[in-house]
This record gives C-alpha cells, sequence and structure tokens, in this order.
C-alpha cells in the first residue's frame, strides 16, 4: 500500500507531456482515507484510455460501421463480414422478391402467391429460424427486443403497417411505383413507427 501511495504521489508531481497521458490528481485525504478502493487506483492508472470532460471522466467508444448490402437495384446480397443467419434473411427475401401484394397472403401458406406486409416478414425470420409462427403487424410490436438492431430492425406501426430495414436497405411492400415484397431505395418517414429487433441482431 506504501510503495502505490509512493507512486501516486510522484505521478502526481510530474507534468504530462501530453493528454493522453493525463491522470487525475489525488488528494492527501484521498489517499489516507479508511475507505481507500484498489478499482479507483487501477482506473487511474488507465487514464489514457478515457477522455476528460466537465472535471469528470467518460469512456470513449465508437460504434462499429455496418457495411451495406451489395444491391444492384433488384436483388441484394450480404457480404462475408456480416453474420450468417443475414446471409440467409436476405436469400429469402430474394426469392419472394416480386410477389404481389394480398393482404391475408403469407399467413396460412409459407411459400403463398402474394404476401402482405407481415407476412412477408414472417416469412424469412421464420425461415431463418428468428420467429416460430405468422404474425400481424400488431403482433411484431412485441416481437423480439424494443429498438432499433445491430443488422436487422423492424419499423413497427401496429395495426396498419410492418417494414423493415437490413443493414441501412429497406424491405417493404409498398413503395413509390409498385406494391409487393421488394428491396427498396427510396427513403420512407419512420412518423408512426417504432423499432423492433432480433435479439442478438
Amino acid at each position: 500500500m506504501t510503495e502505490i501511495v509512493g507512486t501516486l504521489r510522484k505521478m502526481k508531481n510530474q507534468s504530462p507531456s501530453s493528454d493522453s497521458e493525463f491522470i487525475p490528481e489525488f488528494t492527501d485525504d484521498t489517499l489516507t482515507t479508511a475507505t481507500f478502493d484498489r478499482r479507483k487506483i487501477l482506473k487511474s492508472l488507465s487514464a489514457s484510455a478515457l477522455g476528460v470532460t466537465g472535471g469528470g471522466l467518460i469512456y470513449y467508444y465508437q460504434q462499429p460501421r455496418i457495411l451495406p448490402l451489395h444491391f444492384d437495384g433488384v436483388y441484394a446480397q450480404a457480404r462475408p463480414e456480416h453474420p450468417p443467419v443475414i446471409h440467409a434473411v436476405v436469400r429469402f427475401c430474394n426469392e419472394i422478391q416480386g410477389k404481389p401484394y394480398v393482404r391475408g397472403g403469407g399467413h396460412k401458406v409459407l411459400f403463398d402467391e402474394a404476401f402482405d406486409c407481415s407476412g412477408s416478414i414472417s416469412h424469412f425470420l421464420f425461415r431463418a429460424g428468428l420467429l416460430n409462427r405468422p404474425l400481424t403487424s400488431a403482433g411484431f410490436a412485441k416481437y423480439g427486443l424494443p429498438g432499433p438492431g445491430k443488422f436487422l430492425s423492424l419499423f413497427v406501426k401496429p395495426g396498419s403497417h410492418v417494414f423493415m430495414s437490413v443493414c441501412g436497405l429497406r424491405y417493404d411492400t409498398t413503395g413509390k411505383n409498385s406494391s409487393g415484397p421488394a428491396w427498396r431505395q427510396e427513403p420512407r418517414s419512420p412518423n408512426g413507427f417504432f423499432n423492433r429487433h432480433p435479439s442478438g441482431l
């Protein structure tokens, strides 16, 4: 304990050569308190991995960038960096691409001749092992976990509509010039929708 205190006092009297070597000051009261926590020392010694703001310390963390899908204007393709389940989801989406829109389609027959919004999403989530039965848009309101996912996000408006984004590319049954399940590059307003996502994705 004496050696640690001596080291910290020496560090206090040294001028840091750069901001990245900054170590917070310790007062004598801090060093002599009976509730001295060794974990605080270790945290301070690793201060080069911390940032300083408003007199306090914060950890800096940058979310890794998710690579977008390959898209040729009609079909999408996952990249080698994407998880296997995303490869499966994209492949199943491609397989029903261009099917017509019919209300209730995809809810009674897995490989239906037509699909509605929730029927199409139920189709590929079921085939990818991410769903055990077809859901309506209202049912998707409680699907998985709340909030956007890292790779896959559902946009849900219960009782009205549901669509999906996979690595930033929208899969939807409605677009400017067509209806039915398809990859769509044109933006869609998220107003009125909230996000759900499968666990782990």
